[in-house]
């Protein structure tokens, strides 16, 4: 077995085999070799700060949907956002950043007065690819009016490929869930820690 070495003759091992001899009242009844072996293992790469997928897109627009959710709810407003975007002619080009606060779309050029926008992940109701234009990816967001009413709206972008669009579906719903879950596990932790008091 070759050791992991500090510098000539010194290994992990030996070095904390070395400490313990000298202060034996740490750890009496811990086989020094299998402490040792706790410094031996493969080195892997782990990534901290992992970057939110952003995908090129082009925004085609939005319409007002009476369907917050279900399979199927964004086919009509889709339609319509299509027949309106000339067939996919008419987007803007965006960056689209799927993220764990939501959607966020900045435009492509620089120097645009076209403002970016951001849609809250609590706040989106229902994604997909659509299934007539497959190169799709839609979502249902509600939007928050005057006197606190909501508006449910449908947004369309198109993307180059199918797989693409659901690829972000997928993600999203995951995105969403996990957030849920973590949502639903905080909030028994609160519930008991009141019940404690």
């Amino acid at each position: 077995v070759k050791r992991k070495s500090l510098g000539p003759g010194l290994s992990y091992a030996a070095l904390l085999a070395g400490f313990l001899r000298s202060c034996p009242d740490l750890l009496p009844d811990c086989p020094l070799e299998r402490l040792g072996s706790v410094f031996r293992g493969k080195r892997q790469k782990v990534e901290l700060n992992k970057e939110d997928p952003t995908y090129t897109v082009r925004y085609l627009g939005n319409a007002v949907t009476l369907h917050a959710k279900g399979e199927g709810c964004t086919e009509e407003a889709v339609s319509k956002i299509w027949a309106k975007s000339d067939g996919g002619a008419g987007g803007a080009k965006m960056k689209l950043t799927l993220g764990p606060q939501g959607i966020r779309m900045t435009p492509c050029e620089k120097g645009t007065r076209r403002p970016g926008h951001a849609y809250l992940l609590h706040r989106i109701t229902y994604c997909a690819a659509d299934r007539r234009h497959p190169k799709i990816f839609a979502w249902v967001y509600r939007h928050q009016v005057k006197n606190k009413a909501v508006v449910l709206r449908c947004h369309a972008v198109l993307l180059p490929k199918a797989d693409k669009a659901r690829a972000m579906a997928l993600l999203l719903y995951q995105t969403s869930s996990a957030a849920f879950s973590e949502f639903k596990r905080l909030k028994r932790q609160n519930d008991f820690r009141h019940v404690q008091q």
